[in-house]
């Protein structure tokens, strides 16, 4: 009998064994000391998309004219070259408006730095200029000046409190960005574009909403390259002294398979 027992315990645990190896127990499952109980589904990869404000990049520039022919032509009436301007580095400042951005893009999940993102994103911002300084006059201006980047950034996660709540986060990325002017000063047009290297600085907070989708909130600094533009005319071309630097809040889905 105590032969038997013994076989019959063996058959039990082989049984076991086989039960917990086969699909209908595979699965993300822990063992506690009450029961199996199934852990937060884990996912490789996401999409985004987003859209929000964007507070425009103040744009420094010195301007030089091909000759003097040009001088004459677009310098502000009563300029006439003695008010310490010179013509080859003439000071134009630009101040953007309040505009708006938009983006999305791809990314993925990794383990990293204990819980970190990586993505690749485009995105879309567009400001407008309705004056500016051009050699200490105040000149009418009616411009768009639109910015496409697309950026690869890395993200930091942060949890917040328990797992499955809210998570931050922080970054940045690098990649490439493309302004286009495209408008007048007092009649002297612009349709041009410039384009180079770009920055960015990145905050957030993710507010999940199901398994699969989360709500973000999320602030970006970006950086651009010093821009060249010339006029229609290709006359007179101004170079930014300083890095066009602009400040975003911006709102989106992330959904997450």
């Amino acid at each position: 009998m105590e032969k038997l027992n013994i076989r019959f315990l063996q058959l039990i645990v082989a049984a076991t064994a086989v039960a917990f190896a086969s699909p209908a127990f595979a699965g993300p499952y822990r063992m506690n000391s009450k029961a199996p109980v199934a852990q937060p589904k884990q996912f490789n990869g996401y999409v985004f998309g987003y859209g929000g404000w964007d507070s425009g990049a103040s744009f420094d520039t010195l301007g030089a004219f091909d000759d003097a022919g040009a001088v004459a032509k677009h310098c502000p009436p009563g300029y006439d070259g003695h008010y310490g301007f010179d013509p080859s580095a003439i000071p134009i400042d630009w101040d953007l408006n309040n505009g708006w951005t938009a983006g999305g893009g791809v990314g993925v999940y990794s383990h990293l730095f204990n819980g970190s993102r990586f993505e690749i994103e485009g995105s879309y911002t567009s400001n407008e200029v309705g004056d500016l300084t051009y050699a200490n006059f105040e000149l009418p201006a009616d411009f768009d000046i639109n910015t496409v980047s697309v950026m690869f950034n890395m993200l930091k996660e942060v949890p917040f409190g328990r797992r499955g709540g809210a998570t931050g986060y922080f970054g940045g990325g690098i990649g490439y960005a493309s302004t286009t002017m495209d408008g007048d000063i007092d009649t002297i047009l612009y349709s041009d574009s410039d384009a180079g290297f770009a920055w960015q600085l990145i905050a957030g907070v993710d507010i999940p909403v199901t398994e699969r989708l989360a709500l973000f909130l999320q602030y970006r600094y970006m950086v651009l390259s010093d821009l060249s533009f010339t006029t229609d005319f290709g006359d007179f071309t101004h170079v930014t002294e300083d890095n066009p630097a602009s400040h975003a809040v911006q709102v989106g889905l992330r959904v997450s398979f």
